[in-house]
């Protein structure tokens, strides 16, 4: 679905970059979890970090790799984030706004508070919405974002995320399993429990999407839906 609740089609699956392929992987794990009736713990919250957008760009759809009206592409490695809203029992959460921001290849932010000297990529988005299907899915299509210098601190590399579903919201950062940084980040160490529900494995991404994409499959967990 996109952003206003619509159903998305086939036609604009594929208009939108998402072939079949990739499409198949968004069968859930977290399914596993609820054929177990073993329950899944909420994924834990971060907090919500200096760099929310301010001003969000006009177009916030699942594609972070282009923007309309130009002509070229994010720079960077490029991801596909493909999981799902669910609840600790493993059941959908149909209809949960997700919001995906995050810095670009360089560790910047298109934020007036970033003061990185890095340079801002006019080619990336930066910020997008989607809205879970009716098997609770989601997925963007981004850029692997660089670490950057933060007060006396380098955060390692993270996308933050926003998911509101029928009852709950939960504003949580997803980091990348094996980086060198992942033991010196402070908002990741601070997580009391659960923080390995934070990390995830860098994959091929699936025959048919762009050679070197990788893939992220990762899961959202809602306290009650």
């Amino acid at each position: 679905m996109d952003e206003n609740g619509q159903a998305i089609t086939r036609r604009e699956l594929l208009r939108m970059g998402i072939a079949a392929s990739v499409a198949a992987v968004w069968l859930p794990s977290g399914l596993v979890w609820g054929m177990s009736g073993q329950p899944s713990p909420p994924t834990p919250g971060t907090i919500l970090g200096p760099f929310y957008p301010v001003l969000k760009p006009l177009e916030r759809d699942g594609d972070l790799t282009r923007v309309r009206g130009r002509r070229g592409r994010a720079k960077g490695q490029i991801i596909h984030v493909a999981g799902r809203v669910l609840t600790p029992h493993g059941e959908p959460v149909r209809g949960a706004r997700v919001e995906l921001w995050q810095a670009n290849s360089l560790g910047r932010y298109d934020h007036p508070s970033d003061t990185n000297s890095a340079p801002l990529d006019p080619d990336f988005q930066g910020y997008g919405v989607q809205v879970t299907d009716r098997d609770g899915r989601f997925r963007f299509k981004t850029i692997k974002p660089g670490p950057y210098p933060f007060d006396k601190w380098i955060r390692t590399p993270h996308l933050h995320f926003d998911a509101t579903g029928r009852t709950d919201r939960r504003v949580t950062q997803l980091f990348f399993a094996g980086e060198p940084l992942n033991d010196q980040d402070f908002v990741l160490q601070s997580v009391p429990r659960n923080r390995e529900r934070l990390i995830a494995q860098l994959l091929p991404a699936p025959e048919g999407e762009e050679r070197g994409s990788q893939l992220v499959q990762w899961d959202i967990v809602l306290p009650r839906g």
